[in-house]
């Protein structure tokens, strides 16, 4: 294992700067609130204690399927617990990327754990909260409830992965359906493209696993998680549907009204 000298923060945090020019678009609140001033933190001691980044990543799984497990006790413990645990875990999403960057690791290991992790946690919070709301309630229509908003994120991230993949392998997706819709409006209305893109963007992080965890445990504080959770399946559903209509109707354009170009074809065939 690396002995290299673990640097100062100032030195570090420039050290392991995720670059928009590599690693494409990152979220505002990684950007300049976790990454520069949070993570980097956790990550300096995470080093000194001689963690690779495939360990943190190992870590970071851990605490996520342990933190989605709790939803499953239900009660004040059970969601602000595992809504912290997984809030931690998103932290440490953060500090794999920054543990592997100062080492120079490349593993395709850690990259697919990575995405393994919240492929299996997130819709595990859903099934956890539908099965300690049908417990507490005794109505088994909770179930369904958890199953649906779980199948439904799903389906969103595999639909996201395709057109990130058509993108990068053809080009011409927009992979940013209310982005496109902002644009396409503030094209007739430029007055509204501010406006638009507060609205839009605060609309288009309820649905980020981070928000929920933050709105459960207020939820749970209040004793209300019933009627939260109702209201917020019901939005996730709704949006769903939103995004599914926006990428039919405006992520895939086709100038001149031409199909999508087709792939050279092989003489004599």
């Amino acid at each position: 294992m690396s002995t290299a000298r673990i640097p100062p923060i100032s030195e570090l945090r420039a050290r392991v700067h995720k670059s928009e020019t590599e690693y494409g678009k990152i979220p505002w609140i990684s950007r300049t609130v976790i990454h520069p001033h949070l993570s980097i933190y956790i990550s300096s001691v995470l080093l000194r204690i001689g963690l690779t980044g495939l360990q943190v990543t190992f870590l970071m799984t851990v605490c996520a399927i342990l933190g989605a497990s709790l939803f499953f006790v239900g009660g004040l413990k059970g969601y602000v617990g595992g809504a912290l645990m997984m809030l931690f875990s998103w932290i440490l999403d953060h500090c794999d990327g920054e543990v592997r960057r100062f080492r120079g690791e490349d593993l395709n290991l850690g990259v697919y754990l990575d995405r393994f992790t919240h492929r299996v946690s997130y819709p595990l919070v859903h099934l956890g909260i539908g099965t300690s709301l049908f417990w507490l309630t005794g109505g088994a229509y909770w179930l369904l409830i958890g199953a649906v908003a779980a199948y439904v994120i799903q389906v969103g991230v595999s639909n996201s992965l395709d057109k990130e993949y058509i993108e990068t392998k053809r080009g011409g997706v927009e992979l940013y359906p209310l982005r496109a819709l902002r644009l396409r409006i503030s094209s007739r209305l430029p007055k509204l493209d501010w406006p638009l893109k507060l609205a839009f963007g605060g609309y288009a992080q309820l649905f980020q696993n981070k928000i929920l965890m933050i709105l459960i445990i207020g939820a749970a504080a209040l004793d209300v998680v019933p009627q939260f959770y109702l209201l917020y399946t019901s939005l996730v559903i709704f949006n769903w549907l939103l995004i599914t209509l926006l990428d039919f109707a405006i992520c895939f354009p086709q100038p001149g009204g031409q199909q999508n170009r087709e792939k050279p074809k092989i003489e004599g065939s």
